[in-house]
């Protein structure tokens, strides 16, 4: 077990990466925290919100899709913010990606960004 020392040095180190970097450690991470049951799976992902604050208020919630490491030499996909947009084709879930080629963390499908 860790301690909230070993917790706050971790998040910070979390916090200097840019998001790329970031996007690749999680994506290491959070498919371990998925639960079976019941005729059902919970999966941990990363999600961005998007809030507008004119009429009429909202939000758009979009999940990160993670970039095809194959498709970019085993790395983390181009060095831009979560530019990319689209649907994955299997589950219907809206996506967003620092990469146009990238997997839906829900099932795991190849999603072509724009």
């Amino acid at each position: 077990m860790s301690t909230d020392e070993d917790r706050v040095r971790l998040a910070r180190q979390l916090g200097r990466l840019p998001v790329r970097e970031l996007v690749d450690v999680l994506r290491r991470v959070l498919p371990q925290h998925a639960e079976d049951g019941n005729g059902m799976r919970t999966t941990l992902v990363l999600a961005t919100a998007t809030v507008y604050e004119q009429e009429p208020a909202g939000i758009d919630v979009t999940l990160v899709a993670w970039p095809d490491r194959d498709h970019y030499d085993d790395g983390p996909g181009p060095e831009q913010g979560l530019w990319e947009d689209g649907r994955c084709a299997r589950c219907d879930v809206e996506v967003s990606s620092n990469a146009k080629r990238a997997y839906c963390p829900v099932c795991n499908t190849r999603c072509t960004l724009t």
